[in-house]
C-alpha cells in the first residue's frame, strides 16, 4: 500500500501527516521528473529516432510506502513493506520498536525512521538486525540494536552509493561491517556505541566516506580500515573509550586514505598503521589522552603527518620498520623527549624515536590547533 492524493474528509491525524511526508518526499522526485521529462521532450524534438524505440534500462518505483503509525493499510513489519516495495520507493517508519531483522535484498530503496532517538530495530536472530543487500541504498534515522552474536548494520559485497546516517547503533558483536568488496560507502552523522569488538570494520573498500560519526566505548577498535582498503577517508568524527586502536588501518594496499579533522581520546592507542599500510595522509587531528602511544607506525612508510596535536598520551608517537615519512607542524605536548617542555627546547626540532632510529618534525607548532571532531 502507497499514500493516495486524496484521502477521504475522515482522515485520521496520522494519515495527514503521512500526506504531509508524502508532499515534502514526492515534491523533490516531482522536480526531478518534471526537468527528466523536459529533456526528453528535447530530446525526441531534435531526433528523428521513434517514440517508441526508447525504453528504461531498468523501471524504477517512486512510491511511499509506510510502517506503523496505525494509518489505514500502514504495514506492520519493515521486512514485509521491503518485500512488497520496488527499487526506487522510500519506507518511512513511524516510532516505535520492531522486533524483527531486516534485510533489503536487491532492493534500492531509502528506508527511513521518524526520528532516531524513537524508531527502534532490535534484531532477533544471530542475522545482521539491517542487512543492506544492493547499491543505492539509503538507511536513516533509527536506533539499531543487537546481542553479542550479531552484527548491526552490514554492507552486502558489491555494494556502491550507500548512505547510513543519523542512526545510533549499538550492542552488537561488530557496529557496522563492509565486506568484500565495496566502494563509495557514506557513513555520515552516527553514534555508534558499547559493540563488542569493532565499530566500524572496513574490508576492501575505495571511495568510502566516513564523516561526522561518534564512536565510543566498543570492545576492540573505533575504525578499522584493512584488506586492500585505499582512497578512503575518514573525517571530522569523535573515537573515544575504545578498547584498542582509535583508528587502525593496515595492509599492503591500504594506501592513500585521509584521517583528517578527528578527535581520538581515552582509546588504548589513538592512530595505529600497520603491515604495509603506506602513502596515507594523517592531518589535523587531535590525538589525546590515549593509554599507550597517540601513534604507532609499523612497517609503514610514506605516510604525511602534519598539524595534529599529540597531547597526553603514555607516548606521543613512534615507529618501527618504517621510512620516509614526513612528520610537520604538528603540536606536542612533551618537546623533547617525554619530560622537557620549556621554551628553550622549543627552539629544536621535535624528535620522534623509532628504537635506535629518529624522525623530526622539523617545525612542530608552538601552540595546540583547534580541533573538534564531530559536530
Amino acid at each position: 500500500p502507497r499514500s493516495t492524493l486524496s484521502p477521504s474528509s475522515a482522515a485520521s491525524d496520522v494519515y495527514k501527516r503521512q500526506r504531509l511526508i508524502g508532499g515534502i518526499i514526492m515534491k523533490k522526485n516531482c522536480i526531478a521528473k518534471g526537468i527528466i521529462v523536459g529533456t526528453i521532450l528535447l530530446l525526441i524534438g531534435a531526433s528523428s529516432v521513434t517514440a517508441m524505440n526508447i525504453q528504461p534500462s531498468q523501471p524504477m518505483g517512486r512510491g511511499i510506502l509506510y510502517v506503523g503509525g496505525g494509518g489505514p493499510g500502514n504495514y506492520t513489519s519493515i521486512q514485509e513493506a521491503i518485500d512488497n516495495c520496488t527499487s526506487g520507493d522510500t519506507i518511512y517508519v513511524f516510532a516505535g520498536t520492531y522486533a524483527e531483522n531486516v534485510d533489503t535484498k536487491l532492493k534500492k530503496i531509502i528506508l527511513m525512521g521518524e526520528d532516531r532517538e524513537t524508531t527502534f530495530i532490535e534484531g532477533q536472530s544471530t542475522d545482521p538486525v539491517l542487512r543492506i543487500g544492493n547499491s543505492d541504498t539509503t538507511v536513516k534515522g533509527f536506533t539499531l540494536k543487537g546481542s553479542s552474536d550479531e552484527i548491526i548494520l552490514q554492507v552486502a559485497t558489491l555494494c556502491e552509493d550507500v548512505y547510513i546516517q543519523e542512526n545510533i547503533i549499538e550492542n552488537g558483536i561488530q557496529g557496522i561491517s563492509l565486506t568484500i568488496p565495496t566502494s563509495r560507502i557514506n557513513i555520515i552523522g552516527n553514534t555508534i556505541m558499547s559493540n563488542v569488538y569493532v565499530g566500524i570494520q572496513v574490508q576492501t573498500s575505495t571511495y568510502s566516506l566516513i564523516q561526522g560519526n561518534t564512536i565510543t566505548n566498543n570492545g576492540a577498535q573505533g575504525i578499522d580500515l584493512s584488506v586492500n582498503s585505499n582512497h578512503n577517508s575518514i573525517i571530522n568524527n569523535t573515537i573515544t573509550g575504545n578498547g584498542e586502536e582509535g583508528i587502525a588501518i593496515s595492509g599492503l594496499a591500504s594506501t592513500e586514505n585521509t584521517i583528517q579533522g578527528n578527535v581520538i581520546s581515552d582509546n588504548k592507542l589513538g592512530i595505529r598503521l600497520s603491515g604495509g599500510a603506506g602513502s596515507n595522509e594523517i592531518r589535523s587531528n587531535s590525538v589525546d589522552g590515549n593509554t599507550m602511544e597517540g601513534l604507532l607506525l609499523s612497517s609503514s612508510s610514506e605516510n604525511t603527518i602534519e598539524q595534529n596535536n599529540f597531547m597526553n598520551n603514555k607516548r606521543q608517537a613512534t615507529f618501527k620498520l618504517s621510512s620516509r615519512n614526513i612528520w610537520d607542524a604538528n603540536y606536542w605536548s612533551t618537546w623533547v623527549g617525554v619530560k622537557f617542555s620549556a621554551p628553550f627546547f622549543q627552539m629544536f626540532p621535535k624528535v620522534i624515536l623509532g628504537g635506535i632510529r629518529m624522525n623530526f618534525d622539523k617545525n612542530p607548532a608552538l601552540v595546540p590547533y583547534n580541533i573538534t571532531g564531530a559536530v
